[in-house]
């Protein structure tokens, strides 16, 4: 990445720290697992769909969820809004570093599908290898037994069932952890990619202004 990217970035987080961010990004999903759930529920009968409080429940999270959106909108369109004011780059700058961001972000994305890739045809290799080993030791009957029974001998108790189990973990958690070093360039890029729209020229500061603002917006 060239120079100009850490300094930009250095700029932005002084604006708003990683800190601040990845905590809006978790209680963001935080509630949208909520509203999920409280769906499932719902639609699986465990809880009455006709239970007001139920139902103000749902719509209360829905709202909290749909704010923490427009705040995160208001804090882009600030930082797009100070780096046009103070002249941080001109637009032809802007758009090389927007290219010169891209490219790495393409070039992470395409190591990251490659490794895992890689992984996983590591791991069914390795989940192959010890079915063929089962089925030297035991019998057919007794195989099927022990990847689709029920009970406690079942696959969801056996040892290879924890073993995928760990697999698509380990491999889930290695996808996010390659992922989450390109926070801060996909963070800078749609900063940069806004300045470049962004027609106007006074901020939203403030709790209660950026929350009127996101009252008057607050529909889907």
């Amino acid at each position: 990445m060239p120079v100009k990217y850490f300094e930009v970035k250095k700029f932005l987080r002084d604006k708003i720290s990683l800190i601040d961010s990845i905590t809006n990004k978790f209680f963001k999903y935080i509630l949208l697992y909520g509203i999920l759930a409280l769906l499932f529920l719902i639609l699986n009968g465990e809880l009455n769909e006709n239970n007001i409080v139920v139902l103000l429940f749902l719509v209360l999270l829905g709202v909290f969820y749909r704010l923490i959106i427009l705040f995160e909108r208001i804090n882009i369109k600030n930082l797009a809004i100070y780096i046009k004011n103070e002249n941080v780059l001109d637009e032809n700058s802007t758009i090389m570093l927007i290219n010169d961001i891209e490219s790495s972000l393409k070039k992470i994305a395409s190591f990251a599908n490659w490794s895992c890739g890689i992984l996983a045809t590591i791991s069914i290799f390795v989940s192959t290898t010890y079915i063929t080993f089962l089925k030297d030791i035991i019998t057919k009957e007794e195989l099927l037994k022990f990847f689709w029974s029920g009970n406690e001998n079942g696959i969801e108790n056996s040892f290879i069932g924890q073993m995928l189990l760990v697999i698509i973990f380990v491999l889930l958690g290695y996808y996010l952890t390659v992922q989450a070093f390109t926070y801060d360039r996909r963070f800078v890029i749609i900063v940069l990619k806004s300045s470049l729209y962004i027609d106007e020229d006074e901020e939203i500061k403030g709790f209660w202004k950026k929350l009127k603002h996101s009252l008057k917006n607050l529909s889907f």
